[in-house]
């Protein structure tokens, strides 16, 4: 009985010594692997944007976003409109991340009476620096158009043609605005595509969960 239970305890010593060595060795192997191939390609990306001022390409002013977005406006006016916690928590809700806005310049246009939807400015860190960019909507808040407006980086400045912005056209709120879904990408402007994709995806919420219900709250 002695022997039996000293080969038993002896078998679950091993057992364990074993299991530990394979785990220390595929730590080991998994730490070789990053220093032999992962770190050099971080070790390459620049901890700043590497382009400087000459990058800053200027498309539209807030005067000409404007005027796009509202060519046919007898009269315009803006609203600074600043979320109530229950609206930042239905935005945010929606969303599935936090809202970092504590207020939005709500910009709407009318003719003859009729009102013509909404316009919201806003910027959307691409892979180091900010695209400024304008999302018009119908009075539903279903987006009619989208145009970059700065773009600051010399990477990626595909995304201003209208051939890939004519994608979120009518895109409300609830549809999944990402990447390979309803989104195509383009080559070489990844984080600018995801980045446009987030922004666009949050000002649609942010109209639909938020201002259009400012008046129930």
């Amino acid at each position: 009985m002695c022997v039996k239970r000293l080969n038993l305890l002896t078998h679950i010593t091993l057992e364990r010594v074993f299991k530990r060595a394979c785990t220390s060795r595929l730590q080991h192997i998994a730490v070789l692997y990053f220093f032999l191939f992962a770190f050099p390609v971080f070790a390459q990306l620049p901890s700043e944007s590497p382009d400087g001022p000459d990058a800053v390409k200027i498309y539209l002013t807030e005067a000409q976003a404007l005027e796009k977005a509202f060519p046919k406006a007898d009269t315009l006016w803006s609203e600074v409109w600043t979320p109530t916690p229950q609206a930042r928590n239905r935005i945010q809700r929606r969303l599935g991340w936090r809202l970092e806005e504590k207020s939005f310049t709500i910009h709407q246009g009318r003719k003859n009476g009729n009102h013509l939807g909404y316009a919201v400015i806003t910027e959307q860190i691409g892979l180091y620096k900010p695209i400024t960019f304008i999302v018009k909507t119908n009075p539903e808040a279903r987006a009619e158009a989208v145009w970059i407006m700065v773009y600051r980086e010399s990477r990626g400045g595909q995304i201003r043609r209208q051939r890939f912005l004519r994608q979120y056209q009518n895109k409300t709120a609830r549809n999944p605005i990402r990447l390979n879904r309803d989104i195509i990408g383009i080559t070489g402007a990844t984080l600018s595509v995801r980045a446009l994709n987030a922004g666009v995806k949050r000002i649609l919420t942010v109209l639909e969960a938020g201002y259009l219900q400012k008046d129930t709250e």
